[in-house]
């Protein structure tokens, strides 16, 4: 079997139960996790033969994928910014959407001219270290990624879940990347104590309505947690409106928040930010979707 057919038949067996488009992303990311990438740039329709444990290893997987399953789950394994995760149902599979995210905290870091971001990605004795919290950090991957991209940064990560902080505990200690993981549900004030004082706040918190259940992928619906994809119906923005309130508290006057959002509630999200008197830019994704927002707090 070479990898034009191994690719072929791994689309065929997703395709029984996902798009064509999914199917295909499904198989390359095997593929590559299989057999690392082929000689022609992730084209993978070469005519390179697998040896018998590649063959072995795609044949085992199409046995045990039956159903909607995400592979990602069969494989308890995902890749985010760079990054080998171990992802469980526990946690929500991470999405490119989310590495926009990542990239756009990145990016504006290293190109901050302010005093508190200056120089610290390459001075041993910076005088102070860029402080970060991932608010919902499920498998950890927002906040691994951004200590891994950043390694001067003190990072946290909170979560209500205790077995999404498993997974994001596991993760950190296999790829050897330092954060600081802990128990706490943003939506209860007084747990919210035991958080810092940070420059930048990041989130990709629940947004889904729950009307919108019966319109989704059964993949997601039927195996992804209920509890870190969907929100009331009557109180969508429940999480926006915990964090603006929250980062009052304790974002430093510099800092700003990025966040993840519902592609429809672009306009209510930026809205809820400006009221509470952050400068707001809303910015779409790859797809051309309103998927992302930056509010920065006033220095007055």
């Amino acid at each position: 079997m070479n990898r034009r057919e191994a690719r072929k038949r791994l689309i065929e067996h997703f395709e029984k139960d996902h798009d064509k488009s999914e199917s295909k992303a499904m198989a390359n990311f095997i593929l590559t996790i299989f057999c690392g990438p082929d000689d022609n740039h992730f084209s993978f329709f070469n005519d390179q033969e697998l040896t018998e444990e590649q063959v072995r290893k795609v044949n085992d997987l199409i046995r045990k994928s039956k159903g909607i399953e995400p592979v990602q789950y069969v494989m308890k394994q995902a890749h985010f910014y760079g990054l080998d995760l171990y992802v469980d149902n526990a946690v929500l599979i991470p999405r490119p959407e989310t590495e926009e995210l990542v990239d756009w905290i990145v990016k504006d870091v290293k190109a901050s001219k302010k005093k508190v971001f200056e120089d610290y990605l390459t001075q041993a004795d910076a005088t102070k270290e860029l402080k970060i919290l991932d608010i919902g950090t499920g498998s950890g991957c927002i906040a691994l990624a951004l200590k891994n991209a950043i390694p001067k940064a003190e990072v946290w990560g909170c979560d209500v879940s205790d077995e999404a902080l498993n997974v994001a505990r596991r993760n950190g200690a296999q790829l050897n990347i330092r954060v600081d993981f802990q128990s706490v549900d943003i939506l209860d004030e007084a747990q919210q104590k035991s958080l810092p004082t940070v420059d930048i706040i990041v989130s990709n918190p629940p947004y889904i309505p729950v009307a919108e259940k019966d319109t989704m992928p059964l993949n997601v619906v039927q195996h992804e947690p209920h509890t870190a994809l969907f929100v009331p119906d009557n109180d969508a923005l429940i999480f926006y409106k915990a964090i603006a309130h929250f980062a009052k508290k304790r974002l430093y006057k510099h800092g700003a928040i990025y966040l993840e959002i519902h592609e429809n509630l672009g306009k209510e999200v930026v809205s809820l930010f400006e009221q509470e008197g952050y400068a707001v830019e809303l910015r779409k994704d790859m797809q051309g979707k309103d998927r992302m927002v930056k509010a920065v707090r006033s220095e007055t």
